[in-house]
């Protein structure tokens, strides 16, 4: 940006950042290093008055930063959450699906077995029928024989 275009708030800081420079560029050298004895009350109150001279736009844009990580944060939680509770959703249709699939199978099971046990007692219970029929048809073969025996004797 040229100069004509910075607002005051952006002037103040680079005001602040040459202070901040010119503070540790005057520090005191440690013998033998790159390294220099900074004051460390002048360096963070250089620091205190540059944040406080942020422009309220930076500010805005740090809280909205900070506000959208907590919101995909609830929602990935959420999401987690709906993902698990599916997940256990699922594992209990599928055990009910199983549970309903065995108990189609043993219906059919006992189905089968019904009818065979009903067509053993229909098939028996004729085979009785029939066998009692020719004993009482017997019986009365041999009455009518009797009958008809007694019946020319009396003549």
């Amino acid at each position: 940006m040229a100069d004509g275009n910075m607002r005051t708030s952006d002037k103040d800081l680079y005001e602040l950042l040459d202070q901040l420079q010119a503070t540790i560029e005057q520090a005191k050298g440690v013998p033998f290093s790159d390294n220099c004895l900074v004051d460390r009350a002048d360096a963070l109150y250089w620091i205190k008055q540059i944040r406080a001279s942020f422009p309220s736009e930076v500010q805005q844009a740090k809280w909205i930063v900070d506000q959208q990580r907590q919101v995909v944060a609830s929602a990935r939680q959420k999401a987690e959450s709906i993902q698990r509770e599916a997940e256990q959703r699922q594992a209990i249709m599928v055990d009910e699906h199983q549970v309903t699939l065995m108990a189609k199978e043993q219906s059919q099971q006992i189905l089968t077995e019904a009818n065979r046990q009903a067509e053993d007692i229909y098939t028996r219970s004729i085979d009785y029928a029939r066998k009692r029929l020719s004993e009482l048809e017997n019986v009365m073969t041999e009455m009518l024989v009797r009958i008809q025996k007694d019946k020319k004797e009396l003549k």
